[in-house]
């Protein structure tokens, strides 16, 4: 089986730290780490580096080539511009496909935590197992532990198989970021699970997919992949990329297919999305006896404060006083202070500094 991690988006919700020049996934946040050296160090448990391809902006080159310098360069995928993860999965699809026609692959993402990396890899080994076996679409997905807005849900159906302790389960349904009353409602059900967008797949079906439901995309795949390789590579992508629509990939194919295309498996695995909010990575690694958490090496002193995220650099003191709940993101150029649960609306104030203060996503 083949890995693509998917290291695409400007990460908006996570400003100041995340900009254009510097994304969310390569960001040093973690002790050190960046979302995507995490991620590569978690596949590197059991997959080889050229097992393992990147979906990324070509400008990004750098930071992949940095990070993991394991991974052979013919394994980065580098998208001519933002497309959305329809466009991304499908040119990643179509590569991964010249390489290595009809072998399953696992569509991954740079922004999550998983805390049983174990539990996870072997939850993968089954989906891929499953997937050859049955032709479906196999995910790997995650009992929900709020009643999240931000995240995909799925259905559970009735159980297909059960490999190695896991149940294989058909997807019932499928609904894409559902608003509060609904995700109250799917929580409450107890027989939903949050859509990681972990997925294996055959690249043979997924591309016949493709054809079916995005017939003019899968004609620019085809001519990308006759061309990869070759000197017309990039004057072919540049020139059949900038056509392509711009959408999800749930909202693009994943809605269309049958209900007997897709099956999840529930992996207890300790999964969180941290790339949502600052809220969101503040509670993956609060603990009860660590309520407030600080990361970037910055100095800090608290009085009468806790339950706090305070981020910073090296060299600069943070003192914070009489305030609890709150996020403190500093950076050579921008500070965030923010209450924990409105750090949501982070996206919203970083589309206006686009409009009138560019300089400062940039």
């Amino acid at each position: 089986m083949k890995i693509v991690i998917f290291c695409g988006g400007h990460g908006t919700r996570l400003w100041p730290v995340s900009r254009q020049s510097f994304p969310k996934p390569f960001v040093p946040l973690l002790n050190g780490k960046s979302f995507f050296q995490i991620t590569y160090a978690r596949y590197r448990k059991v997959y080889s580096p050229e097992d393992i391809f990147v979906s990324t902006e070509d400008k990004y080159l750098p930071f992949v080539r940095k990070q993991a310098t394991e991974i052979p360069r013919k394994n980065i995928i580098l998208e001519p511009e933002r497309r959305d993860t329809l466009a991304a999965y499908g040119l990643a699809t179509a590569v991964v496909h010249k390489y290595y026609p009809d072998e399953p692959v696992l569509m991954s993402w740079a922004k999550h935590l998983i805390a049983r990396e174990s539990v996870f890899l072997n939850a993968v080994g089954v989906a891929g197992e499953y997937s050859q076996e049955s032709g479906m679409i196999v995910s790997v997905d995650a009992k929900p532990s709020f009643a999240s807005v931000h995240n995909g849900w799925v259905k559970k159906g009735e159980v297909l198989k059960v490999v190695n302790g896991f149940k294989v389960v058909e997807q019932e349904r499928h609904v894409e970021k559902p608003a509060e009353p609904l995700a109250e409602k799917l929580f409450a059900e107890k027989n939903w699970l949050i859509h990681t967008g972990y997925k294996v797949c055959d690249t043979t079906k997924l591309l016949g997919y493709f054809e079916k439901f995005q017939p003019a995309m899968h004609n620019g795949l085809i001519k990308i992949a006759q061309a990869w390789g070759t000197k017309e590579q990039k004057a072919v992508l540049e020139r059949e990329y900038r056509n392509f629509e711009k959408t999800s990939i749930d909202y693009g194919l994943l809605e269309k297919l049958p209900r007997n295309a897709v099956a999840t498996i529930e992996a207890d695995m300790g999964w969180e999305d941290v790339g949502i909010s600052w809220e969101t990575f503040y509670k993956s690694l609060a603990t009860s006896k660590q309520t407030t958490v600080v990361e970037g090496g910055v100095d800090t002193e608290f009085l009468e404060a806790e339950n706090n995220l305070i981020i910073g650099q090296k060299g600069k003191m943070i003192m914070v006083i009489g305030v609890s709940d709150v996020a403190v993101i500093d950076t050579p150029d921008g500070l965030l202070v923010c209450r924990l649960d409105k750090t949501q609306k982070v996206k919203d104030v970083y589309e206006k500094l686009e409009r009138y203060n560019k300089e400062y996503t940039e």
